[in-house]
C-alpha cells in the first residue's frame, strides 16, 4: 500500500528526532516534571480538537467520494444503455451514435480525466457530446417513436456527467485544510513531550500517536483528490471496460 510506503520514511524521521529529544538532559529536567502539572490534559485537548476537525472533513469528503463514484457508474451505465438502444435506430443514425460513444469513451480515458483533475473541461469531449446530441435529433424525421426514450437516456448521461465534473472540482476550503495540516503536525510534535520514564514504552506510544495523526492526514489528502493516484482514487476502468466491451461486440 502507498500509505505504508509514506509511513516508513515518516517513522524513520520521527524515531531519529525522538531519540535525540529523549536523550537530552533538558528533557529529563523539564518535561518529566511538567507532566505532573497537567501537560497530558492540555495535549488531550489538542488531540480532541484535531479529531473533531478531521472527522468533519473526512465525513464530508467521503460523501463527495460516494457521489462521484455513483456519477461515474451512472454515466457509464447510461452510455451502455444508449449504445444498446441505438442499435434499433436506422443504420445511418445508429453508426453515428455508436461512433460518438466510442470517441467519447476514448477521449475521457486519454484526455478528459486529466483535465478533470485540474477542474477543467475538455473541449474535444464537449464537442463529441454535442455531436451525439445532434445525431439523436435526427431521429425526429426517421423514427419519431424512438425520440422520448432516446432523450431520456441522453439526459441521464448528461446529468451524471455534470455531477462527475462538479464533484471532481470540489476541494476542502484552504483555511480548513491548512488548519488540519497544522493540527496534525502540532499533535505529532507535542507527542514527544508527553513523558513516560521507560524509553521504549514512551517510543511505542508516541510513535503510535504520531503515525495515527499522520495517517489520518494522508487519508484526507487522498479523499480530497479522488482523481489523483493514491490509496483511494477513482480510475477510468469502468470507461475502459465499456469501450473494450463495445469494441469486442463489433470487431
Amino acid at each position: 500500500m502507498k500509505l505504508i510506503k509514506k509511513l516508513i520514511p515518516f517513522l524513520i524521521i520521527f524515531s531519529t528526532v525522538f531519540y535525540f529529544i529523549r536523550s537530552s538532559d533538558e528533557y529529563n529536567i523539564r518535561v518529566l516534571v511538567a507532566n505532573n502539572d497537567g501537560v497530558p490534559w492540555l495535549y488531550a485537548v489538542v488531540g480532541t480538537i484535531f479529531g473533531v476537525l478531521a472527522a468533519f472533513a473526512i465525513q464530508k469528503e467521503w460523501v463527495k467520494w460516494d457521489a462521484l463514484t455513483e456519477a461515474v457508474r451512472g454515466e457509464v451505465d447510461g452510455l451502455e444503455k444508449m449504445y444498446l438502444w441505438s442499435s434499433h435506430f436506422p443504420i445511418k443514425i445508429k453508426d453515428k451514435i455508436h461512433r460518438h460513444i466510442k470517441t467519447y469513451l476514448d477521449l475521457v480515458i486519454r484526455e478528459g480525466w486529466d483535465r478533470n483533475k485540474e477542474g477543467e473541461r475538455s473541449q474535444e469531449v464537449d464537442d463529441v457530446m454535442e455531436g451525439l446530441n445532434m445525431s439523436i435529433y435526427e431521429i425526429f424525421d426517421e423514427a419519431p417513436q424512438l425520440v422520448p426514450t432516446s432523450f431520456a437516456l441522453f439526459s441521464n448521461i448528461l446529468g451524471h456527467r455534470s455531477s462527475r465534473l462538479e464533484y471532481s472540482r470540489e476541494h476542502i476550503p484552504p483555511l480548513l485544510k491548512n488548519t488540519l495540516q497544522f493540527s496534525a503536525f502540532l499533535l505529532i510534535g507535542l507527542s514527544m513531550f508527553i513523558a513516560i520514564k521507560d524509553f521504549w514504552l514512551a517510543f511505542l506510544f508516541t510513535a503510535s500517536i504520531a503515525s495515527l495523526a499522520f495517517s489520518i492526514f494522508l487519508v484526507l489528502v487522498d479523499l480530497e483528490n479522488p482523481l489523483m493516484p493514491g490509496d483511494w482514487h477513482i480510475t477510468t476502468k469502468d470507461y475502459e471496460a465499456l469501450l473494450k466491451k463495445i469494441t469486442t461486440i463489433h470487431s
